[in-house]
């Protein structure tokens, strides 16, 4: 069962974000492709707000950097060309704010970007360094589902904890997000080591 990400858990209209995406890209002036981009941005709105909350810690701030995110995705919808998911894309655009959001922070208190990134051991730390590459992407598009490939996009690129991805997802079954994280593991090691 396919879970949309509405602010607030709300239900799932049924339309696909690439059927979305498709409506909002063939006529961007009309109410149809208006409505079609609305409908997009609004079930991503909490989850770019809580991605910039991790990274800056500041409501307001977050906030701001939420809207800049979502306000820059629609104005560059044009330019999406469908080779990741749009939630993908959509957090490519997230990352690199709050990426820049990091380096003019420390800029401003002279501490080392470099110094602000982490990386996990053995096959975690390739998931998350190679997660922005193509490769997997692909990897994951092939042999993941759309809620498996979320759920693996908020933990390893959002590094959002378990219980919140949860909660971003409104998964209502008992593991939550725990299960479904270690079948898309499971998938993307056997897939990945098949290679």
């Amino acid at each position: 069962m396919s879970h949309s990400m509405r602010e607030g858990g709300g239900p799932p209209t049924g339309i696909p974000d690439r059927d979305l995406v498709e409506r909002a890209r063939s006529d961007p002036g009309s109410a149809i492709g208006r409505a079609a981009a609305g409908e997009l941005l609004r079930r991503y709105r909490r989850p770019v707000y809580v991605w910039c909350f991790r990274y800056v810690g500041e409501h307001e701030r977050a906030l701001d950097m939420a809207q800049e995110v979502l306000l820059s995705a629609y104005q560059r919808l044009g330019e999406f060309e469908g080779r990741a998911t749009f939630s993908s894309w959509l957090f490519v655009i997230a990352r690199n704010r709050c990426l820049n959001e990091m380096r003019n922070d420390a800029r401003r208190e002279d501490i080392e970007p470099d110094s602000l990134v982490d990386d996990g051991p053995g096959f975690d730390e390739r998931l998350e360094t190679e997660m922005e590459g193509q490769r997997l992407l692909d990897l994951a598009a092939r042999v993941l589902d759309d809620d498996e490939r979320k759920a693996v996009w908020l933990r390893y690129s959002e590094l959002l904890p378990v219980d919140e991805i949860t909660a971003v997802m409104s998964l209502d079954h008992k593991s939550g997000a725990r299960a479904l994280l270690q079948r898309a593991r499971r998938k993307l090691r056997a897939a990945w080591e098949s290679q």
